[in-house]
């Protein structure tokens, strides 16, 4: 595979909007990473602490050829096992990596890392997608109100040169898309989604959060459309939006 085109830039505000106003005109593959962004984006408007030069920010093109846009989650799923692949390396299995659903990469019960995808769609159809990422790389101190972050340097006690990761990195997604390529119907990619999911074995305490209702439930699938399924200690089964049921540490 070619090496994916990686664009350097010393600020932005946020490199998914930065690249989706370049339009659909930007090559497979590319990437725009920068070294300080000043309104980093999660899903749903949630906010991402980076200090500046010290962790990944950065956005890839990816075009889709038309797909279907119902699979435009399988591209979120794509994108985060790519990372975990890579993180993988460095930190090892110790670091006991995993991704929390629908689009956070843990390492054992803090975040680490947090996707954002986002398609251009036509008739149902995907023309291209934007995937967003940040990495906590290293970083030693977080102030924000953030709950549990944790970085690679927090992990380790290493220091991670950012370009060299990022190619990494971004070879490494363009990768696994070329692979998705020849999984027509993405059965094999969601099973090992399914696999690298944190708290994938075994009942959790979950809240339902338009009831208040703590429950206990295992993950019993993520369906195509991103949806998670959980299974309760009764044996019925419920499937939850992002941001309708959250998991109690």
């Amino acid at each position: 595979m070619r090496p994916a085109s990686i664009e350097w830039i010393d600020s932005c505000d946020s490199t998914n909007t930065l690249m989706k106003s370049r339009g659909e005109a930007v090559a497979h593959g590319h990437v725009i990473a920068t070294r300080t962004q000043t309104a980093g984006r999660g899903q749903r408007g949630n906010s991402w602490e980076a200090e500046p030069g010290k962790n990944l920010t950065f956005s890839q093109m990816l075009h889709t050829d038309g797909m279907d846009a119902e699979r435009q989650y399988e591209l979120s799923m794509l994108t985060a096992l790519a990372i975990l692949n890579v993180l993988e390396r460095h930190l090892g299995r110790d670091a006991r990596l995993s991704i929390k659903w629908p689009n956070d990469i843990y390492a054992a019960d803090r975040k680490l890392g947090g996707i954002l995808i986002e398609g251009s769609v036509c008739a149902g159809c995907l023309d291209h997608i934007v995937l967003g990422a940040g990495i906590n790389v290293n970083q030693s101190e977080f102030r924000s109100d953030a709950p549990n972050p944790v970085s690679m340097t927090q992990i380790t006690g290493k220091e991670y040169d950012l370009e060299a990761l990022m190619q990494e990195i971004g070879d490494e997604i363009a990768d696994q898309m070329a692979i998705y390529e020849e999984d027509p119907d993405g059965e094999a990619l969601r099973a090992m989604y399914k696999d690298a999911l944190w708290r994938r074995e075994g009942m959790h305490a979950y809240r339902d959060t338009a009831t208040g209702e703590h429950f206990e439930a295992e993950i019993a699938d993520v369906l195509p459309s991103g949806l998670l399924r959980l299974r309760r200690a009764d044996g019925s089964e419920h499937d939850y939006e992002f941001k309708q049921v959250a998991a109690i540490l």
